[in-house]
């Protein structure tokens, strides 16, 4: 079946957080399970609402981009899968083991 994606998106299982854009901000600890340079899908236990403005930030490491959530489904009594969608498209450099997921922000076109 095709997903309309036409770029890669990798495949991996990386603690990260989401920050609600609120104050005070809602954090939480999430699993990302994929990430592109557009988008990425995350595993929460929080439902978050669509069209909520998020930020995704590295546990360990510097990198964070602005993110809309796209939908979030629920999985099971206390997960859901979170599509976000980028602000801005981030260029990817994954590292060979472990550690950062190494995504920074793309330079203007």
């Amino acid at each position: 079946m095709l997903s309309g994606r036409n770029e890669h998106r990798a495949s991996m299982h990386l603690a990260a957080c989401l920050q609600s854009r609120g104050v005070p901000p809602v954090v939480e600890t999430v699993t990302i399970v994929n990430i592109s340079s557009r988008g990425a899908r995350v595993i929460a236990h929080r439902y978050w609402q669509p069209h909520e403005q998020l930020v995704l930030n590295e546990v360990i490491g510097n990198f964070h981009v602005e993110a809309e959530v796209i939908y979030c489904q629920r999985l099971d009594r206390d997960q859901c899968a979170v599509g976000l969608k980028f602000a801005k498209a981030v260029d990817t450099e994954w590292p060979a083991a472990g550690g950062s997921f190494g995504v920074r922000p793309r330079a203007a076109l």
